[in-house]
């Protein structure tokens, strides 16, 4: 068993914009970390998390990124564990500034990446890519590849999903539930 999350985060002076763009509203209600399928949580790092079950939520859309990072910068992370797959990307202006995924299905030595990744990148992943290697490479019964978008998110929010980070109550999350905003953009076939 392992998980399959998306997240973004926001700082958090933006939380309540961010929430209203997405169509989300507070419940009020605690919940434990990624037991709900929608929940946020303010980060000791000054970033907002919000958290959904599943890898492919609709807010990793480019059309929901784009304009939801025209006034904030947006982080937004994408892990299926079952299948080895993690991206992260970083939104600024409206735009994708720079996105770095794994596909393990590709194999363990995978890694793509475009735009101008922040600095301490390379060298964060040049230590996995030696992991990799003095583990046998490609036929290592191990992935180091599929940590490097992670910890890349984890550099600049300073939360990575599978870690216990001291600061942070782990039962203290918030469940969100969809407004009507977030309603209105489902397909019109899709009746729940």
């Amino acid at each position: 068993m392992g998980y399959s999350l998306s997240w973004i985060a926001v700082p958090t002076s933006s939380a309540d914009e961010a929430l209203r763009q997405l169509g989300y509203l507070r419940s009020g209600e605690a919940c434990e970390y990624a037991r709900k399928p929608l929940s946020s949580y303010e980060l000791p790092t000054n970033w907002f998390l919000i958290v959904a079950r599943g890898c492919d939520s609709r807010f990793l859309q480019p059309k929901i990124l784009a304009p939801l990072s025209e006034h904030f910068p947006v982080v937004a992370c994408s892990i299926e564990e079952h299948v080895m797959f993690s991206s992260v990307e970083y939104w600024a202006a409206g735009n994708q500034v720079w996105r770095a995924e794994h596909v393990g299905e590709n194999g363990p030595i995978h890694l793509k990446t475009s735009g101008a990744l922040p600095g301490e990148f390379e060298s964060m992943a040049a230590e996995h890519k030696e992991a990799q290697e003095a583990d046998g490479g490609e036929k290592a019964g191990v992935d180091h590849y599929f940590e490097i978008p992670l910890n890349a998110a984890k550099e600049i929010i300073g939360f990575k999903h599978d870690e216990d980070i001291p600061g942070i109550d782990y039962e203290g999350f918030e469940v969100l539930i969809e407004g009507p905003a977030s309603a209105e953009s489902r397909p019109w076939w899709r009746f729940w």
